[in-house]
């Protein structure tokens, strides 16, 4: 039984904010507390994390591992754990340029043996993996709306309306003024109550649709 990776301290200490370094917290429902990035492409990758459903729970920095490198010891702390419905995913969020030096290669490989000595998957991600474009953005805009209220009566009149079939946001809010807002609805996005292509830009004619459908 995987246990929950919620559960348990950082590993290391946050690296301070700097002149270079951009630090910040992400306020997670998944874990049940705020997360910890150390760059933004490690908040870019927690809001990847935080959004997925198949991502179940994750934490930041979870532990420190020593490792044998060309004869030299090396501890290592990967960025994130994450538990799937099927196994545990040890994170690295690096540059492409930085994850290609020799250093970091042979770093990742001696970790990448040693979590599959424990049943455990390590992968390194890139902002080609993260940055994945208007994806991206429109999920970072509807995790923003995760937690906005929506009145069950306008979720039931949202529902109705997309029963017959899809329809443009724009056509949508319209249909449904003065009841619902384009609030309500992105909630109802966010929460997985309705569904739109998220690989196209969320705005106004964006095909919003029932779960399921399409």
């Amino acid at each position: 039984m995987l246990l929950r990776v919620t559960e348990g301290t950082r590993a290391r200490r946050v690296i301070t904010r700097s002149p270079t370094r951009t630090v910040g917290r992400f306020p997670s429902l998944k874990a049940g507390r705020s997360i910890h990035w150390e760059s933004q492409l490690e908040r870019d990758f927690v809001y990847l994390l935080e959004f997925d459903p198949a991502m179940l729970d994750y934490r930041e920095q979870p532990e420190t591992i020593r490792l044998t490198i060309d004869g030299k010891p090396r501890r290592y702390t990967p960025d994130f754990l994450v538990r799937t419905a099927s196994l545990m995913v040890v994170y690295e969020v690096k540059p492409a340029d930085k994850a290609a030096h020799p250093d970091m290669v042979a770093l990742f490989a001696a970790a990448a043996d040693h979590y599959a000595g424990r049943g455990m998957h390590h992968q390194v991600v890139t902002e080609a993996d993260i940055r994945i474009r208007p994806y991206l953005d429109n999920v970072a805009l509807l995790l923003r709306y995760r937690s906005h209220p929506v009145d069950p009566d306008v979720e039931a009149m949202v529902l109705d309306r997309l029963a017959f079939e899809p329809a443009p946001l724009g056509e949508l809010i319209a249909a449904l003024a003065p009841h619902a807002d384009m609030a309500e609805v992105l909630a109802l996005l966010a929460n997985r109550r309705l569904a739109a292509d998220l690989a196209r830009r969320l705005d106004r004619d964006a095909v919003i649709r029932l779960p399921g459908e399409g």
